[in-house]
C-alpha cells in the first residue's frame, strides 16, 4: 500500500516546532500507527490471559487433573528413594534414558527446590506456556505471521479433556513435536532451494531425539508427520536425503525398546505379567464425541460451545487456504519465494493422514488408553499452522482476529471458576491424609472419583498425595519404564484381584481382596452418598466430606 506524506510532515517548519517535531506527530497519527497499537494490545492482552491459565494451576489447593496428584506421589517417592529403607523393602529404582525422561527430569529439578506439589503444578502448567509458543513459532517461520491470534488459539487448545486427564507428559510432548515439525518443514524447504543445510541438520540432529525423550507417542507421531512432508511436495529426492538427520533419534529409540525389552524384570524386582495389547474400538457416536475433547473440561457447556466455535473457524479458514491452492494460478502461487504454499501442502496432507489414523485407530490399545482422543487437538494444530492469511477474505480474516482472544479468555475463566467450586468437591482430602501414618499400606478403593463440575475423574489418584508427604505403599503404581519403579516380592499391589482398577472400579468384591495386606483402605464417595457397605474387619478411622477411611483389624 503506498503512503503519501501529510503536508503537514513536508512544509517548512513554523511557530517554534522543528521537523522532527512535526514528522513524529505525522507518524503517530497516521492510519499505520493503529495497527501497530492494536497489535501492542492484542500481545499484552495474550500475556493476561496466559496469566489467567497459569493460575488454573496455581491458586487453588486441591487439583481436579486427574492423574497430576499420581505424578506428585511418584516424583516425591523416586527423590527420596535412595534414603528411604521403607521405599526400597516395596519397590526397585530403574531409571533410564527414554519417552518421560524430560517429563521425569524437569519434575526432579522443581522437586529439590520447591518440593512434589510445586512440581506437578509446573509440569501441569508446561504444555499452556509452551503450545502458544510453539504455534506463534511455526506461524512465523513457515509464513512470516507477526499476530498474536494463533497464541490465543494456542491457549484455547491447552484446556481440554486430556488437561484434566492430567496428560501433561503428552501435552508437552506434543508442543515440543510441533517445535521440531517447524524445524523440519524449514530444512526441506532449504533442501528444495539447493542452500547449504548443515546448519539445519545439526539442528534436527538435537531437535529429533528432544521429541523422544519428551513422549514417545509423540516422537512416532512426528516421525509420520515427517515422512508425509517429505513426500508429498518439494524436490523429493533432496528432501528424502534429509531423512539422515533423523538417524540418530530413530536409534536411540530402537536402543531403549531393545533395553525394555532386555530387561523388563531389574534386579530385585519381581515380573509383573504384561498388561494385554488388546485394542478396544468405540462406536461411531462415540468417536464422533471426542471431536469436542480439545477444549472440553467442565459440565457448564459453555466450553463445549467454545469447541463448536474452535471447529468452524478452523475448517472456514483451512478450506480457504486450501481452495487457494487449487486455484489455476496455484502453480505460481506454490513457488512463492517465501515457501509459505509449500509448507501449508504439507501440513494439510498432514491433517488429512492424522485424521484418518483417528477414524481407524482404537480408543484403548491395553493399558494406553484415549489413543485416538489424543489426535484431534494435533488435527486442529496442523490446520492452524496451515493457515494462510493471503487466503482469507477481509471478514475471515477478523473473524479469526477477534475471536481466538474472546475464545481464550472464555476457556480461561471456566477453569477458574470451575476449580474455585471443586474446592468444595474435595473437602476434607487433607484431615483423611494426615490420618495415615508414615510407612501405611494404603488399599485406595474410589468408588465415585468423578466430579460434578468436571468431566474426568479427579479423584482417581488422590490417594497418591501420601507418597507426597510420607514414606507409604499404595495399591496403584505405574510399573513401567515412565515411572521408573518396579515392585519387590513384598509389595502387596501384586497381591489384588484382576478386577481391581483405580480408574474403573464400579464395585468391590471384598472377598477377592487380601485386607490382610492392608493397614487402611480409603474410599471415596460422593460427599452427600450413605456410608459405604464395608466388611467387619475394617473400622471406620475417619470420615470428612466424601472421603472415609477405614483401618484394618
Amino acid at each position: 500500500m503506498t503512503t503519501h506524506a501529510t503536508p503537514q510532515a513536508s512544509a517548512v517548519p513554523k511557530s517554534g516546532l522543528d521537523a522532527a517535531d512535526l514528522g513524529a506527530s505525522a507518524r503517530s497519527s497516521s492510519p499505520a500507527a493503529e495497527p501497530a497499537a492494536r497489535s501492542r494490545w492484542s500481545w499484552m492482552g495474550l500475556g493476561f490471559v496466559g496469566a489467567l491459565g497459569i493460575l488454573v494451576f496455581w491458586a487453588f489447593d486441591a487439583l481436579p487433573f486427574q492423574d497430576l496428584p499420581a505424578h506428585a506421589g511418584l516424583i516425591a517417592l523416586r527423590h527420596r528413594f535412595a534414603e528411604s529403607p521403607f521405599d526400597q523393602r516395596f519397590f526397585v529404582l530403574a531409571p533410564h534414558l527414554g519417552p518421560y525422561s524430560l517429563f521425569r527430569f524437569i519434575g526432579e529439578q522443581v522437586t529439590s527446590m520447591f518440593g512434589p506439589i510445586a512440581a506437578v503444578r509446573t509440569l501441569g502448567t508446561l504444555p499452556l506456556v509452551v503450545t502458544p509458543a510453539a504455534l506463534l513459532f511455526a506461524r512465523r517461520r513457515l509464513h512470516g505471521d507477526m499476530s498474536p491470534t494463533m497464541g490465543f488459539m494456542g491457549i484455547v487448545l491447552s484446556f481440554g479433556l486430556m488437561t484434566l486427564l492430567g496428560f501433561a507428559s503428552y501435552l508437552l510432548g506434543l508442543a515440543v513435536m510441533l517445535f521440531g515439525l517447524t524445524l523440519w518443514l524449514e530444512l526441506l524447504l532449504a533442501a528444495d532451494r539447493g542452500e547449504n543445510t548443515i546448519a539445519k541438520e545439526l539442528v534436527m540432529l538435537a531437535a529429533a531425539p528432544l521429541i523422544f525423550i519428551a513422549h514417545g507417542h509423540a516422537f512416532i507421531l512426528f516421525l509420520v508427520l515427517a515422512g508425509i512432508a517429505t513426500i508429498v511436495t518439494g524436490r523429493r529426492r533432496q528432501r528424502l536425503l534429509r531423512l539422515r538427520t533423523l538417524v540418530p533419534a530413530l536409534s536411540l529409540a530402537a536402543y531403549v525398546a531393545w533395553l525394555e525389552r532386555a530387561s523388563t524384570t531389574p534386579p530385585g524386582s519381581v515380573h509383573v505379567s504384561a498388561a494385554s495389547l488388546e485394542p478396544h474400538f468405540q462406536g461411531p457416536y462415540d468417536k464422533f464425541t471426542l471431536l469436542i475433547t480439545p477444549t472440553l473440561m467442565t459440565r457448564t457447556g459453555i466450553d463445549f460451545v467454545i469447541g463448536c466455535v474452535v471447529w468452524l473457524l478452523v475448517i472456514l479458514c483451512t478450506v480457504a487456504t486450501v481452495r487457494k491452492l487449487s486455484k489455476p494460478d496455484a502453480a505460481a502461487f506454490a513457488t512463492e519465494g517465501d515457501g509459505s504454499s509449500i509448507h501449508t501442502r504439507a501440513l494439510v496432507a498432514g491433517a488429512v493422514v492424522i485424521g484418518a489414523m483417528f477414524l481407524v485407530l482404537p480408543h484403548a490399545i491395553g493399558w494406553f488408553g484415549f489413543v485416538d482422543g489424543r489426535l484431534v487437538p494435533l488435527v486442529l494444530f496442523l490446520c492452524l499452522m496451515a493457515i494462510r492469511r493471503p487466503s482469507l477474505d477481509r471478514w475471515l480474516a477478523s473473524s479469526l482476529d477477534r475471536m481466538a482472544p474472546a475464545l481464550a479468555y472464555g476457556v480461561a475463566v471456566v477453569a477458574l471458576v470451575a476449580s474455585y467450586r471443586f474446592q468444595n468437591e474435595a473437602r476434607g482430602y487433607h484431615e483423611i491424609l494426615a490420618a495415615v501414618p508414615s510407612e501405611a499400606r494404603v488399599l485406595n478403593v474410589p468408588l465415585d472419583p468423578n466430579s460434578d463440575i468436571f468431566t474426568a475423574h479427579p479423584f482417581t489418584h488422590y490417594d497418591k498425595l501420601l507418597l507426597a508427604e510420607r514414606p507409604t505403599v499404595v495399591s496403584d503404581i505405574w510399573f513401567h519404564q515412565g515411572s521408573a519403579l518396579y515392585p519387590t516380592k513384598e509389595n502387596p499391589a501384586l497381591r489384588l484381584p484382576s478386577t481391581y482398577s483405580e480408574s474403573d472400579l464400579h464395585g468391590v468384591d471384598w472377598a477377592a481382596y487380601h485386607l490382610e495386606d492392608w493397614d487402611y483402605v480409603l474410599i471415596r464417595t460422593r460427599p452427600e452418598a450413605s456410608t459405604p457397605a464395608t466388611p467387619d474387619r475394617l473400622s471406620l478411622a475417619e470420615h470428612r466430606g466424601g472421603w472415609w477411611l477405614y483401618k484394618s483389624l
